[in-house]
C-alpha cells in the first residue's frame, strides 16, 4: 500500500502539521511515503518579507514566525531534528520526503533562488528538488514540475500561487498562477496526483478558485486534486468532463483563533492518501483522534518566544 500526507494552509505551523504526521504515523504502524504541503507555508527568510496579514496574526501567535526563526536560521532550531530522527534513536521517524508548492503567504526571495534554470520537461526524483529550509528537510515542487515517487512511482505535480487580480496586496510575481506551469502539465503525462495552492473555480467559485487552472480540470490531467487556500466547496468530490479528477480541498491547519476553537489545530487541514494495490483509492480528512494533544496551551514557549511542540520538549 501506498500512503500520502497531506497538508492544508499552514502558515508557519510547521512542527504542528509535521508532528501530528509523525504520530499518525506511529499510531497506524503504516509509513509514509512522501507528505505534500498545500502552500501558505509561510517561508520567511527575512523580516522584510512578511506580508502585512502575517505580522498581525503574529502578534498573538509566534507560529505564523515559525519558518523564519526555527527552520531559516543557520543551524536551525535544535529540537526540529528530532521530527526526523529515527524511533530507535528517540526521534518521531518521519523519513519521507516533504514537499511543498507555494502560495501566495511565503518568503518569496529564497523560492526564487530555487527557480534557476529551465522548468524539467520529465518527471524529477525528490533528490532533484530544491530545499529552501537550512536544515534540508522542506523540499520545493516549483510550478509545472512533476515528480515521480521514490517507491511506488506516482506522478505529482505541482502549480503554486493564486489567480492573478483576486487579491489586493502587492505580492511579487511567484505569488501568481504561471499559464507556462500550466501548459507544461497538459502537455505532459497523467499525473496521480495535482497539488496546488488553489482551487479551480468550478469546484470552488470564481472568487476563491483559479479561472486559469480550470482547465487542467476540464482535461482531467490528473486522477485526484489536492488544493489549500479558500474553500468554498470543502466536499471531497468528483469534477471534470466525466467525473474522472476526484478534488480534495484541505482548510487550515493552524491554531484557531477567538471563539470555540481557539488554540485548536484545523479540523480540514489534516489527510492520508491511501493506494491499494489494485489502485484504489481511501482518503481519510480529520483530525487524528489524538489531536487534542497537541491544543496551543500544551506548548512550551521558549524565553525568546518561540514555541515549541510538546513530541519535541525533551530534545530542547
Amino acid at each position: 500500500m501506498t500512503i500520502f500526507g497531506f497538508l492544508g494552509d499552514l502558515h508557519g505551523h510547521l512542527q504542528l502539521g509535521l508532528c501530528m504526521m509523525a504520530r499518525w504515523q506511529q499510531q497506524t504502524g503504516k509509513d509514509f511515503e512522501a507528505i505534500f504541503l498545500a502552500g501558505d507555508v509561510g517561508t520567511f527568510t527575512r523580516d522584510a518579507e512578511l506580508d502585512s496579514t502575517t505580522r498581525r496574526h503574529a502578534r498573538t501567535n509566534p507560529c505564523e514566525l515559525e519558518f523564519l526563526t526555527q527552520w531559516a536560521i543557520s543551524p536551525p532550531a535544535p529540537w526540529l531534528a528530532r521530527l526526523f530522527e529515527p524511533t530507535r534513536q528517540g526521534g518521531l521517524g518521519l523519513t519521507a520526503p516533504v514537499v511543498m508548492v507555494h502560495g501566495n503567504h511565503e518568503g518569496f526571495f529564497r523560492l526564487q533562488e530555487c527557480l534557476a534554470g529551465e522548468r524539467p520537461k520529465m518527471p524529477v526524483r525528490i533528490e532533484q528538488l530544491p530545499t529552501v529550509d537550512s536544515g534540508g528537510w522542506i523540499r520545493y515542487l516549483p510550478s509545472g514540475w512533476v515528480l515521480q515517487t521514490p517507491k511506488s512511482g506516482k506522478l505529482v505535480g505541482g502549480i503554486g500561487g493564486i489567480e492573478p487580480g483576486q487579491r489586493t496586496a502587492d505580492y511579487p510575481d511567484l505569488a501568481y498562477i504561471d499559464e507556462g506551469a500550466i501548459l507544461q502539465l497538459l502537455d505532459g503525462p497523467k499525473l496521480d496526483v495535482l497539488l496546488t495552492h488553489q482551487g479551480p473555480s468550478a469546484y470552488q467559485g470564481p472568487d476563491a478558485g483559479s479561472e486559469s487552472l480550470q482547465i487542467l480540470a476540464d482535461e482531467a490531467v490528473a486522477r485526484w486534486w489536492v488544493h489549500g487556500h479558500s474553500l468554498h466547496n470543502r466536499e471531497i468530490g468528483p469534477m471534470g468532463p466525466e467525473h474522472e479528477t476526484m478534488v480534495l480541498p484541505l482548510g487550515g491547519v493552524g491554531f484557531g483563533g477567538k471563539g470555540p476553537h481557539e488554540g485548536e489545530p484545523g479540523a480540514l487541514g489534516f489527510s492520508r492518501m491511501m493506494w491499494d494495490d489494485s489502485g484504489t483509492v481511501a482518503v481519510e480528512r480529520e483530525l487524528p483522534p489524538f489531536w487534542r494533544e497537541y491544543r496551543r496551551k500544551r506548548w512550551l514557549e521558549h524565553p525568546d518566544g518561540r514555541l515549541i511542540c510538546p513530541d519535541l520538549l525533551h530534545s530542547s
